[in-house]
């Protein structure tokens, strides 16, 4: 049996939930803030960590797979301290401090000198992407228009904002997002008054970079499936824990913009 300490709501990106499903294909979810109807898997609800130790305790699983900014190096070792026999897994990619068996981060441009040599790190040199993306490349789309994604949530709305940047071109835009983004409403009346935008709500976002010539996104786990689907970008980063992709980005001359410079997007686009 294994555990998964991940949370996910309209608060929280789909990410960590996303790139452990495509990791990790059966197990129990422990969280503190999720959905259960965004996700397959069964789902135990707790109020904090310790409630955490107390399911861990009842179930034994022979392994444990934390995605999750808060649970903390203090909570690692806590968790070993209490169940020694039990691996613990942690996705990082962001070099936190670890108290963990092994790490896992889906950056191909991940560093090993930068963690712990005395913790087992697996970095993973190809994108971690899911079936529905290995299929959607194998089918021969028309390129057309450009593929505009912030995550399941966008919790900052930055979407709506990229999307009047946009409205200086009238290109053909898909914006894809899911039922569970708090700017729902406002995305609907701006496609319904801007016809030239196109709202894909819970729809299957591989199809949508297969068809299209270019894509706007955020460095994140969408990095990976957006340059697996060998669909080109820009990136607009909107959190602290995207620099690393930012500086891979940049590497690979991939343009990364800053929140306030999103008036910059038109003049990238081909």
């Amino acid at each position: 049996m294994k555990l998964i300490r991940v949370d996910f709501d309209s608060d929280i990106g789909f990410g960590h939930l996303k790139r452990v499903e495509n990791f990790i294909k059966d197990g129990i979810i422990i969280c503190i803030k999720c959905n259960e109807k965004y996700t397959n898997l069964p789902v135990i609800k707790i109020k904090n960590e310790n409630e955490f130790f107390e399911v861990v305790k009842k179930l034994n699983p022979s392994k444990v797979i934390v995605d999750n900014y808060n649970f903390t190096y203090k909570h690692e070792k806590k968790f070993k301290n209490l169940f020694p026999e039990i691996k613990l897994i942690c996705f990082d990619d962001t070099y936190e401090k670890h108290f963990c068996d092994e790490i896992i981060n889906i950056n191909p441009a991940a560093k090993r000198e930068k963690y712990p040599k005395n913790i087992k790190v697996k970095i993973l040199k190809k994108p971690l992407v899911s079936e529905n993306f290995k299929k959607a490349k194998k089918r021969h789309f028309k390129k057309r228009g450009i593929f505009v994604s912030f995550g399941g949530t966008d919790s900052k709305g930055i979407g709506l904002k990229v999307l009047k940047e946009l409205k200086k071109s009238k290109k053909e835009v898909h914006f894809y997002t899911t039922s569970a983004n708090k700017n729902l409403d406002k995305l609907k009346k701006f496609c319904f008054l801007n016809r030239w935008c196109h709202l894909h709500i819970d729809e299957n976002i591989a199809e949508g970079m297969a068809k299209a010539r270019f894509g706007i996104i955020t460095p994140s786990t969408i990095t990976w499936e957006a340059m697996y689907m060998n669909m080109p970008f820009i990136a607009i980063k909107v959190a602290d824990n995207q620099k690393e992709i930012s500086k891979y980005l940049k590497q690979k001359r991939i343009k990364v913009l800053k929140e306030n410079e999103l008036q910059k997007i038109p003049r990238f686009i081909p």
